[in-house]
């Protein structure tokens, strides 16, 4: 469905123009739901907004691909680029409130959407978007029709997000940190109701998130990211319970589920990743405890068996 291929890109700054991704490589195949697990910075976002090409003019493609369903997305020119977009590759935003217009009802901004990506009469939007806003389980799809966005709840206007990406439905959904204004149980609704509607319709899904328990219970394959880079990635449960990269291990240490509360959380030492000072070698290597000399002469060649891939120096002669 999805693939992309070494992707570097750039951003040109007042400080110059910095690396973001270095050689970003992942795959999604129809149906799966694949996550991009890593802390803030390490180039989740921009991945995902590369897709549809969602960046602005000061970032600049240096090398790689992306191709969705074969077709050279780089390639394409802003008109094909616009088929893609909403109708076959759906998105759904961090925060519900950006992604809305708050001057227009929810219900014209769905049937807006069906029209374009379908053709269809006003009518037939209105009552298709009504579906949707059902579809994503709103207890009351006719009131919320003609509800103002700051008419409702935080967790009432995600699914509104949702049910906007799912309107086509698209063949792909990207979700960018889908919960993250959200509490802890409209969290688990919102991913469940994903989940859900990726199981009826076989959307491929690709979900960005920085919380690994929403990766273990939602997801089929996962790759972790830090520095703009791909630095582990496999089957969720080979990568969670067999994480080979100190990134991962550190990663799942920091986590609180299962500690004594007495017991002091764990940290990555040192400061987050800079791209203005990105290292020759690995990206990890000033906080990793198992660093050596060659990780910071060259990055590590990505290696592994079976789909579990690891981009480390550790262990290797």
């Amino acid at each position: 469905m999805l693939e992309i291929t070494d992707l570097s890109l750039s951003f040109h700054t007042l400080y110059g123009t910095m690396p973001v991704l270095d050689r970003v490589s992942l795959s999604i195949e129809p149906g799966e739901i694949v996550g991009i697990v890593g802390e803030s910075g390490s180039g989740k976002s921009v991945t995902a907004q590369s897709v549809l090409r969602l960046l602005d003019r000061n970032a600049t493609y240096t090398g790689g691909s992306i191709r969705f369903k074969g077709q050279d997305v780089l390639g394409m020119k802003e008109k094909e680029i616009q088929g893609l977009r909403g109708k076959k590759i759906g998105m759904v935003f961090q925060e519900p409130m950006t992604a809305l217009n708050p001057t227009m009802r929810i219900g014209k901004q769905l049937a807006n959407v069906i029209r374009k990506h379908q053709g269809v009469t006003q009518a037939e939007a209105d009552r298709l978007a009504v579906e949707a806003l059902a579809a994503v389980q709103m207890k009351d799809p006719q009131k919320v029709f003609r509800q103002y966005p700051h008419e409702l709840s935080g967790g009432m206007r995600q699914r509104v997000v949702v049910a906007l990406a799912m309107s086509s439905p698209p063949e792909l959904l990207i979700a960018d940190e889908p919960t993250t204004a959200l509490d802890v149980t409209v969290q688990a609704e919102v991913l469940k109701l994903m989940k859900e509607l990726s199981t009826q319709t076989g959307t491929s899904v690709m979900l960005i998130t920085h919380d690994i328990g929403v990766v273990a219970n939602m997801c089929d394959r996962v790759y972790v990211m830090y520095g703009g880079t791909v630095v582990e990635s496999g089957k969720t449960e080979e990568v969670l319970f067999h994480s080979n990269h100190p990134y991962t291990r550190a990663l799942i240490e920091a986590l609180p589920e299962g500690k004594p509360k007495s017991q002091p959380l764990k940290v990555i030492e040192g400061e987050s990743f800079n791209a203005r000072k990105r290292p020759v070698g690995c990206v990890f290597w000033d906080r990793c405890p198992k660093r050596t000399a060659r990780c910071q002469e060259k990055p590590p060649v990505v290696e592994g068996l079976n789909g579990h891939r690891i981009a480390c120096w550790e262990g290797k002669r």
